[in-house]
């Protein structure tokens, strides 16, 4: 056998001996070799003879085939003849043979293709079909990963992978790389380019694609391994025995067998050398006709078996190996089922499937008869059932891995070749896996065909019938005995080519220091040697459990290799290695291998293989479920809650290299339930105080806490703050909750002194935990857990922290809202809660969402706290008007409309209050009018002494009602209103404000708020001089003749025409804009005034008198409107005739008329009246007679007689005021006829 490793792994080569002719009795052997033979023949030195050397006839002759020999070499006893097809050695010790004795080696290529399914005894086929039916129904669809992580396992596999042959076959794919590039490439960046190039498949995700893509991937891959590795030449060290092969690229050492492999590959002659069983010739013979039906069970099946059965080993979650076994033995008992035909039908076809299935038919009928003839005659031959299974439990023990003990120490055995040491090893353990694995297969088909009957034809055409029938002690003896002791033996040997041959992880970049590490900053050669070569394919585990067990940093400079090994020393040297995996180094007789998994588990931890770490402690985990080991685990110093912890630690390490989701959530799953596992084993304080740190162990001094108690306590703080570290809050609660558990019983057990020692009381523990609970559940988004934890906290000071600190998160993450709608109960914590909102309240932005004076408003208002809940959104409103001083346009319109939102949901507050406790107090901000924008703290009040000559200052109102808030609220708006229009009026507290507000609404048209103020501030005749201003000013802008001359005050500014001559212009200097020519012609003025005129009269009678005046003076040729004139007109007293009335009578009109110079609208109104008079019904004639009935403004109609008189006089109009004097002259002499009349019938 040959072990195969690259050049790259030799750094310093051996020094190799060329040619050798070594003299044996004075004569030396000679070559002479041609394309079909090589002669052997001896040159003899006489000293004494004339001629010193002879040659004599050829010694011996060795016939090759067509194709010559590579390569040859000569040594003392032995020719090594170097084949395209294989190493021949021919041994040259043999006197009485012309040819002597040969032995065939097979090379490398042969090794490939075996493992890489291209021999024709290795059918890729089997392993698709075996697939089939290792997965049930439900699984179908993972049989393509399942197959593809086969091929991969193998491929990546030391001895099989080459960089270049890798590298030339994904060339061949159209994917190139440089050097560079594909040496940078880790296992996992491999199997992903891999891969990727189904991508380029139609159906990738069909298993029978994806097994056709993975046989044409192999053959190209094979084809170019024997081109890139071809043999060139053979290599042999005299002085160590070493043979070796170079090849273009690598090389190959020969290797020795083991004793087991004697027997396996054929040489059952050497049985009786290696003390195999116990030397009966009986015993013998059985156990070759054992090992007979072995390799038949192992050709039924096919080599797939083996593959599939490792596969499901290392498959988390694992398959299991029990139904893996069970339906391999069904398929040797009835061959595939009806559901693999179906499949072969779809698959393959019809005519293909139908010739397969009929083969398989043929070839079972075939197996079961022979294995039954066999088997039969095995019992035969043993009389009995018990002694074939003695022969198998002997062989079974000498497939163990044998103790090896050795005074060397561990530099002298592992420093020689280590890339050699674990390519043999790796060889070894996969020859006894496959070894004991079919005895497995075969004593499970034993027992499962026992008491089964069959008939097989017989070459003189008898049928016989036979039986395969095993008692029920033997049976037993089989299940309970053998198939637990090969399980065992299967699984050794698998960690043992776990090892081997799985590349060891990369190392994770995490930190600082790591990428440091990565720069070649700060780090030794040997480091940066060792990091390098982690996660590569020719760098597998064996080599860390090789020269990682001596130095952290591997050490890899200080290998020699001057010599290289002979295949003998090979051997010893693999079963040294095996041996320390197994058993360790310790030297104590256990019978139990997973006594040595802790310290290997330590190793690959240290070097960050925490993959690989939890895999072996997983299998030792899942054999610790047997009541045989776990109580062996348990009295081997305590090593099972060590196990547990380590398993632990690496699930933990796992979650910060990339997982997420499920898979994540199972590893920190099981990483609690292993935690928890190792503080319930006995005596788990002991064994994990000798852990090493990288073991992920703080050493805690337990002298003083003898209770386990105390030690639970510690440890589970140990694991929470693990967990915490890594932000895996849930499994962190699970232990904090775990250690509170522990707080009482421990306190109880310990003396005072190991209390004063402990530095913590009861309470304050407790009280550290409940906040560790806090922090993990508000992590965990648990709000009600958290408050839970709160309430529950001894520690008052801890539990005060922490509830500021949850309201203080429940604001940032917009949650706060629970603490107000009654999901808490607050119960003892609403003075507390209160306190901190108001603290929070206090230091925060008022741009904060959600607002915190509202969470206080709504707070109290939940808890019927009407008055605090007005407290608080009134605080708010100060605070929002001392910013709304500084924001520009838009943000204070803003800041203004939440001010008016929090005025009014204060004054909804107060009115749910009885009017005699329906008040707040005023905040001290509120007092003072050139405060600052907004203190942080409350500002200290400072009483200063005050001289007696000192005028008392004005007493500050030091309370809030409905109705000063409501003040409030009407000058916000008008604020508000103002600010919409970009103007600016700041309210400066509380009080009536001054008239300049008033002319500024009115300036903006912002009516309603006018009115509003002054109906709100200002009485009695206060109230109608500043309704008539504002009518006035109202007045005026329906004029569009002249321009509205300006109010008066420090806010008034000039303005240009309200009304222009051109419908096209616009007014730019007006308070907006944007005010439409519609607007400005004074068509919405004249609405505008008759609805306030006719909304506010009463309050003011006179306002139609001074909006007409205003009018007249305005423009004297103006027409008062209609609706105007009949507000006069219809403002008379009732029960009287004439022009009499109250404030805006007709007789106020006429003077209107008159003072204006409006003679014809004067002399009209006069005849109106006085007509109406004269035409009063004859049922009111008597009221006409009543005293005081009939009333004209005579004074007035004497004086527009006069002004008409005087226009005539003057020339003004002469025509028309003599028209007007004639119509008066006749209206009046008809009046006086009627008071004549009046007046002669009352006298009557």
């Amino acid at each position: 056998m040959f072990v195969h490793f690259s050049t790259f792994e030799l750094e310093q080569r051996a020094k190799l001996a060329g040619d050798f002719e070594l003299s044996t009795n004075n004569s030396m052997f000679g070559l002479d070799v041609n394309a079909e033979t090589i002669y052997i023949y001896i040159l003899r030195c006489n000293a004494g003879d004339r001629v010193p050397l002879s040659l004599e006839p050829s010694f011996k002759k060795i016939s090759l085939s067509e194709a010559g020999p590579i390569d040859v070499r000569l040594t003392s006893n032995k020719v090594w003849i170097l084949k395209e097809e294989g190493l021949i050695m021919q041994d040259l010790l043999y006197n009485d043979m012309r040819e002597g004795s040969a032995h065939y080696y097979a090379l490398q290529e042969t090794f490939v293709a075996d493992l890489l399914f291209q021999s024709p005894e290795h059918s890729a086929d089997d392993l698709l079909w075996l697939a089939y039916s290792a997965f049930s129904s439900s699984k179908v669809e993972e049989i393509a990963p399942f197959v593809s992580s086969v091929f991969l396992h193998r491929l990546l596999s030391p001895g099989v992978h080459s960089n270049a042959v890798l590298r030339q076959t994904l060339g061949d794919y159209n994917k190139h790389f440089t050097y560079s590039e594909f040496g940078s490439f880790t296992v996992d960046g491999l199997k992903n380019e891999i891969l990727s190039l189904f991508e380029h498949q139609g159906d990738y995700g069909s298993p029978v694609t994806i097994l056709q893509w993975w046989k044409f991937f192999c053959t190209r891959y094979v084809n170019n391994w024997s081109k890139i590795n071809a043999a060139c030449g053979l290599l042999i060290d005299t002085f160590t025995g070493a043979i070796g092969l170079v090849r273009k690229s690598t090389i190959s050492l020969c290797r020795g067998l083991e004793d087991v492999e004697h027997i396996v590959y054929g040489f059952y002659e050497e049985q009786n050398k290696i003390g195999l069983g116990s030397g009966n010739e009986l015993d013998q013979k059985i156990l070759f006709e054992l090992l007979q039906c072995v390799r038949k069970v192992s050709q039924q099946l096919g080599k797939a078996s083996s593959a599939i059965f490792y596969e499901s080993l290392l498959r988390t979650p694992n398959i299991s190996t029990e139904d893996i076994v069970h339906r391999f033995v069904k398929i040797l008992e009835t061959g595939y089922s009806s559901s693999i035909a179906s499949m072969q039908i779809s698959e393959l076809g019809a005519d293909t499937a139908w010739e397969k299935e009929l083969s398989n038919h043929r070839n079972l009928r075939n197996f079961s008869a022979d294995i039954f003839l066999s088997l039969q005659a095995i019992c035969n031959k043993a009389n009995s059932w018990g002694k074939v299974l003695d022969v198998v439990e002997s062989y079974l023990k000498f497939l163990v891995p044998h103790k090896v003990v050795t005074n060397l120490n561990s530099e002298a055995i592992f420093h020689i070749n280590g890339a050699a040491i674990v390519h043999t090893t790796s060889q070894i353990a996969k020859v006894m896996f496959e070894s004991s694995l079919d005895v497995l297969m075969l004593l499970s088909y034993m027992t499962s065909i026992s008491g089964q009957f069959l008939f097989v034809q017989k070459k003189d055409l008898f049928l016989s019938l036979l039986q395969i029938c095993l008692s029920y002690d033997d049976i037993s003896r089989v299940k309970l005995g053998l198939i637990p002791m090969i399980q065992e033996i299967v699984t050794e040997w698998h960690i043992i080519h776990f090892f081997g041959t799985t590349p060891s992880e990369s190392p994770a970049i995490e930190d600082f220091s790591s990428q440091l590490s990565s720069l070649q900053i700060d780090s030794n050669a040997d480091k940066r040697l060792w990091n390098g070569r982690l996660g590569k394919c020719e760098f597998p585990l064996a080599f860390i459990l090789l020269w990682g067990k001596q130095s952290p940093s591997g050490a890899l400079g200080n290998l020699s290799f001057e010599r290289l090994p002979s295949p003998s020393s090979l051997i010893s040297l693999s079963q040294e290695f095996t041996s320390w995996i197994i058993w360790g180094t310790s030297g104590e007789e256990s019978s139990i291998f997973f006594s040595h998994s802790i310290g290997l588990a330590l190793i690959l931890l240290r070097h960050g293989q925490y993959k690989a770490a939890e895999y072996l402690l997983t299998l030792v985990d899942a054999y610790s479920h047997e009541e045989k080991v776990f109580e062996s685990l348990q009295a081997v110093d305590g090593k099972l809650s060590t196990l547990f912890h380590l398993l632990g630690c690496c699930l933990v390490a796992q979650t910060q290299h990339g997982l997420l989701g499920p898979l994540k959530d199972r590893k920190v799953g099981e990483a609690v339930r292993f935690f928890f596992r190792a503080a319930s084993v006995e005596g788990s304080s002991k064994s994990l105080q000798s852990l090493p740190r990288e073991a992920g162990w703080l050493r805690i001094d337990f002298s003083g806490f003898p209770s386990t108690a105390t030690w639970k306590l510690q440890y589970y703080q140990w694991v929470m703050q693990l967990f915490e570290q890594y932000n895996m809050s849930e499994a962190a609660c699970q232990f904090a909750l775990a250690a509170l558990e522990q707080v009482d019983e421990a306190f109880g057990t310990m003396h005072s002194s190991s209390k004063e020692s402990f530095g913590e009381s009861v309470t304050s523990v407790k009280g550290r935990f409940w906040a560790n609970i806090f922090k993990f559940t508000l992590d965990l988004n648990n709000y009600h857990d958290a408050y839970c934890a709160i309430i529950s906290n001894p520690d008052e000071d801890s539990k005060h922290i922490c509830l500021r600190r949850f309201i203080i998160v429940l604001y940032e993450r917009g949650a706060v809202k629970m603490l107000c709608d009654g999901q808490l109960p607050l119960i003892g914590f609403v003075e507390k809660v209160e306190r901190e909102l108001l603290w929070k309240a206090e230091r925060s932005d008022l741009s904060t969402k959600p607002n915190p004076f509202k969470l206080l408003y709504a707070f109290e208002m939940h808890r019927h706290n009407w008055r605090r809940a007005a407290s608080y959104i009134y605080l708010h409103s100060v605070r929002l008007r001392a910013e709304a001083a500084v924001k520009d346009h838009q943000i204070k319109s803003l800041t203004l409309q939440e001010r008016l939102n929090g005025l009014s949901a204060a004054i909804n507050a107060l009115q749910l209050v009885h009017p005699a406790y329906a008040w707040i107090d005023a905040p001290v901000e509120d007092t003072s009018i050139d405060k600052e924008k907004y203190p942080r703290k409350k500002p200290r009040m400072i009483m200063q002494e005050q001289s007696p000559n000192d005028v008392l200052p004005q007493k500050l109102q030091s309370y809030l009602d409905v109705e000063k808030l409501e003040n409030e609220f009407v000058l916000t708006s008008a604020e508000y209103l103002l600010s919409l229009v970009n103007v600016k009026w700041t309210f400066a507290g509380s009080g009536k404000p001054s008239s300049d507000l008033i002319d500024l609404l009115v300036e903006s048209s912002s009516y309603d708020m006018a009115f509003t103020v002054i109906l709100r501030f200002w009485k009695g005749s206060g109230l109608k001089s500043e309704l008539e201003r504002v009518f006035v000013t109202i007045a005026l802008k329906c004029c569009s003749s002249r321009p509205v001359p300006p109010l008066h005050g420090k806010y008034r500014r000039m303005h240009g025409l309200l009304l222009t001559s051109s419908e096209e212009e616009v007014v730019h200097d007006s308070f907006d804009a944007a005010t439409t020519v519609q607007e400005s012609t004074g068509s919405n003025h004249w609405e505008t005034l008759e609805i306030y005129l006719d909304k506010y009269r009463a309050f003011h009678p006179r306002l139609p008198l001074t909006v007409a005046a205003t009018l007249l003076s305005a423009d004297p040729q103006v027409e008062l409107p209609l609706w105007l004139v009949r507000i006069f007109k219809d403002n008379k007293n009732e029960g009287s005739f004439g022009m009499t009335g109250n404030g805006s009578s007709p007789a106020s009109l006429f003077r209107l008329y008159v003072d204006y110079g409006r003679y014809a609208e004067a002399t009209n109104l006069l005849v109106e009246y006085v007509e109406s008079l004269a035409s009063v019904r004859p049922a009111d004639v008597i009221r006409r007679k009543r005293p005081c009935a009939v009333w004209f403004p005579y004074t007035t109609v004497e004086r527009l007689w006069c002004l008409l008189d005087e226009s005539i006089r003057l020339g003004h109009r002469t025509d028309q005021c003599e028209k007007l004097k004639k119509l008066l002259h006749g209206v009046l002499l008809n009046h006086l006829n009627i008071v004549s009349h009046t007046l002669t019938s009352i006298l009557c």
